[in-house]
């Protein structure tokens, strides 16, 4: 009997131990599962299949194994005047050469192992395009009828920023039938026209934050505020204003983002969002986010003040929906004071690890930006981002960050979370792993046994 139980004491230690390795070379070497990710801008039309190849081997070698494309990026230079001084390429929306460079860049990603995602319009807000009528764009209900959504400016709401070629109304987001049929004019021509085989890793459609501002009016608008209250809507009587906004709320997160799930799912892909807004919102995040399938925050290297919103929006929706991972859109940066070449390792991580603190755990780079593949030409370089492409100044720095993320990204997907806490969680045999103040990764095995392990332990 004693002989016996101490075999089984040894046992079990050589389990612990072996568990204790396997989980210390997974931190070291996180598993393939472990994407970081990227935006892949095509900015101002100045894409080549030659650059879009040695973009794509530019994030494999350095340990970036997702991108999301977005086409028919605009380098916006002002607002009052979006089109001064800019200079556009051959990479026409929707030409053979603009089809050709699709193409390469989805076979590329397929034979390097890189996963793929499409932004679900050109530009990279919200859900627009040419092939939108104004009977099933955006409208608002006015005193003078019903009008398609106007900016500030006056023009009409469409997807932006994008070349002139690839712009068109932003569609009605109160209407799955309206929805869909922009998912089947973009995403469904790119899906008919390139084979699956031509597209092995093409899992996502991607819809970034809402910048297109409110509607009010959708064709069964009036059906439906009857059906769901019971008495007529009047867009005259403020005591409708309230049932209508909570109507529009729920439409936004079933018809417009439930619908783009839908037919995504119809496809084989998923969805990824980013539910909050940098206009006026009219959804509510934990629903229009529960719609997705995956949900990202954002954070930015210029800002002095925490990301609250943001970070409430997707970990809010994520919990409530089940979803394990919380991504970020990371480092982003804006305006030509503020979009950088001066970025270090140093710089960032403290940034990103403060965003690991409040329960983000997984990283899309903002921003990739696709180059010329004639090195002798002219980096394409826009007015957003923190810029990480091949021709970065501080290029030697990215795959040591890479991996930092990818190794938290590993350590906070992990099992569950403990008792809620959104830096700590909790193995199937009862390790706990808490990320600390000092951003160091504290396990604690089933024995009581606590070791600190640092993410930035033998970086290349």
């Amino acid at each position: 009997m004693v002989m016996l139980a101490f075999t089984a004491k040894v046992s079990a230690q050589i389990v612990n131990d072996n568990s204790r390795e396997r989980l210390w070379q997974s931190f070291l070497n996180p598993p393939d599962s472990i994407r970081v990710g990227c935006y892949y801008y095509w900015v101002n039309e100045q894409v080549d299949p030659k650059g879009v190849k040695a973009d794509l081997k530019w994030m494999k070698d350095n340990g970036i194994t997702l991108a999301f494309l977005a086409t028919d990026i605009r380098n916006r230079t002002t607002y009052d005047n979006p089109w001064k001084g800019q200079t556009f390429g051959k990479n026409k929306f929707q030409s053979r050469l603009w089809w050709k460079n699709l193409r390469t860049a989805l076979k590329t990603a397929g034979e390097l192992g890189i996963e793929m995602g499409i932004f679900n319009c050109p530009g990279w807000s919200q859900s627009g395009g040419p092939w939108v009528k104004p009977e099933e764009a955006m409208r608002n209900w006015t005193p003078q009828g019903i009008e398609v959504c106007k900016t500030k400016e006056g023009t009409d709401v469409m997807c932006s920023p994008c070349s002139p070629e690839a712009q068109g109304l932003e569609v009605d987001k109160l209407s799955k039938t309206h929805v869909q049929k922009h998912f089947e004019a973009f995403i469904g021509e790119i899906l008919r026209r390139i084979p699956p085989k031509k597209r092995p890793t093409l899992t996502t459609v991607v819809v970034d934050s809402w910048e297109r501002g409110k509607q009010n009016y959708t064709d069964s608008i009036f059906v439906k505020f009857r059906q769901r209250y019971g008495y007529e809507l009047d867009y005259t009587n403020e005591a409708c204003k309230k049932d209508l906004d909570h109507l529009i709320a729920d439409l936004v997160a079933s018809e417009y983002m439930g619908g783009l799930t839908e037919k995504a799912h119809e496809y084989g892909l998923r969805t990824w969002c980013e539910p909050y807004a940098h206009s006026p919102f009219p959804a509510n995040s934990i629903s229009y986010g529960s719609a997705a399938d995956e949900v990202a925050a954002e954070f930015w290297v210029g800002d002095r003040k925490f990301r609250q919103k943001e970070v409430d929006a997707a970990y809010g929706a994520a919990r409530h929906s089940g979803k394990n991972r919380v991504w970020a859109e990371s480092f982003t940066d804006g305006w030509p004071e503020w979009a950088k070449d001066d970025w270090s390792f140093e710089k960032l991580k403290p940034i990103a690890d403060r965003y690991f603190h409040a329960g983000i755990n997984a990283t899309i780079l903002h921003v990739m930006i696709s180059q010329p593949g004639d090195d002798r030409k002219p980096a394409v370089r826009p007015w957003f981002g923190t810029w990480f492409d091949r021709r970065s100044k501080n290029a030697k720095e990215l795959k040591p960050l890479v991996m930092y993320l990818r190794r938290c990204n590993f350590m906070l997907q992990l099992g569950h979370p403990l008792n809620g806490a959104p830096d700590a969680r909790q193995l199937d045999d009862g390790t706990t792993i808490h990320f600390t103040t000092d951003s160091q990764f504290e396990i604690t095995f089933p024995d009581g046994k606590r070791e600190l392990w640092n993410p930035e332990t033998m970086l290349q």
